[in-house]
Parts: structure tokens; sequence; C-alpha cells
């Protein structure tokens, strides 16, 4: 027995709001991460300027925990997490990107152009400006 066509309209509304529901999703936990990317970011400047203190130990939370930790220590698992902060973001902007055209695929638009560009890597870059005198 085959469906109704309110039932395959019902299915395809449904399909693209669980979709879209994932999109906003995602972008709330985009901007958690930039605020927490943000904070990182200025703890390791503040920790990078005073480096001449005579402070040798300093306090940082690390998860809902105050600990205490060298100076040198607290700056690496810092970056550590900057690092990895990073690599978060680049994630879910790659996922975003493909929910939103599968989004815009199930409302049958035609995906956004250049949300699948890339930039150019080292090595494509440095062909490029030795064939082109302006870069």
């Amino acid at each position: 027995m085959g469906k109704t066509d309110e039932q395959k309209v019902v299915e395809i509304i449904k399909s693209a709001e669980e979709v879209a529901d994932k999109i906003l999703v995602n972008k709330q936990e985009l901007v958690e991460l930039d605020k927490r990317r943000q904070q990182t970011r200025e703890a390791v400047r503040e920790l990078e300027k005073n480096a001449e203190d005579s402070e040798k130990k300093v306090w940082i939370t690390v998860g809902s925990m105050l600990v205490k930790l060298e100076k040198a220590a607290a700056l690496k698992l810092l970056k550590n997490d900057q690092m990895q902060i990073e690599r978060e973001i680049n994630i879910m902007n790659s996922e975003q990107k493909l929910l939103v055209n599968k989004h815009r695929d199930l409302e049958h638009f035609s995906p956004y152009s250049g949300t699948q560009i890339k930039a150019l890597d080292r090595k494509e870059f440095v062909a490029l400006k030795a064939n082109l005198p302006l870069l």
C-alpha cells in the first residue's frame, strides 16, 4: 500500500524541520565555542604579557576546578585548548555548510554557490605567486 500525497508532504516537511533544528543547534554551539576561544585567547595573551612577573604559579580553571599551575604549564595547557577549540570550530563550520545545503535541497532550492570553496594551501599560493607578478 502506497503513501498518500499528504503523508509524503508531511515527511518532507518533517525532515526539513529536523535539519533546520540541527542547523540552529550547531549555530548556538558555534557561538559558545567562539566565546571559549576568545576567553582562552585573552588568557594566553595575559600570561604572555605578564611573563616577567615574579610569580611562578598562576590560578586557572580546568573544567569546574580551580587549579594552581606553573606559568609554563598553564600556558601550554591553554594553547592546547585553543588548538582543540579551533579544530572543533572548523569541524562545526564544515558540518554547518553541509546541513544548510541539505536543507536547501529538501526545500528544492539550489545549494549556495561558494560554500564548498577552500583556501589555497601554501604550495598552491607559492605557485600562483611565482606566476603572477602582482602578488
